[in-house]
């Protein structure tokens, strides 16, 4: 939603955390690649590549350092779409989220309401695909 307006380093910095956040859990959804690539698409870059191993705790440093409050607020919440949109939240995922939150400076009613926000999104857009394939 968001991503086009970071800057092409935060774009960089951006697609290495979803990247972290999809191996998290230790499996890799096709849905999850093809989210990815839907990302890269809405920036403009190359995808990343999901085999290699990024330092995650120095992206997550450089822009906390680095970017502004409203680039780190869309970072966090495309972050946390991410996470959520497979339906399986887990403890692994949650606790990288929390540490992003962390550096980044965000606090627990951030957290909080980027929650519901997403959920609400994630609804809306599952309401909108079946309105459109079934007519209901």
């Amino acid at each position: 939603m968001f991503l086009n307006s970071l800057s092409p380093e935060e774009k960089d910095i951006f697609m290495k955390l979803a990247s972290a956040i999809i191996k998290a859990d230790g499996i890799v959804e096709e849905s999850e690649k093809q989210i990815l690539a839907a990302y890269a698409n809405e920036m403009q870059i190359p995808t990343c590549d999901i085999n290699v191993e990024y330092d995650v705790e120095a992206a997550i440093k450089k822009t906390a350092e680095s970017s502004t409050v409203q680039a780190k607020r869309i970072i966090f919440l495309e972050l946390m779409a991410l996470s959520l949109a497979d339906g399986n939240y887990n403890d692994k995922e949650e606790a990288l989220m929390q540490r992003i939150a962390d550096m980044f400076g965000l606090d627990k009613t951030f957290i909080e309401r980027a929650i519901t926000l997403e959920d609400a999104y994630i609804a809306s857009y599952m309401s909108l695909v079946h309105f459109v394939e079934k007519g209901e």
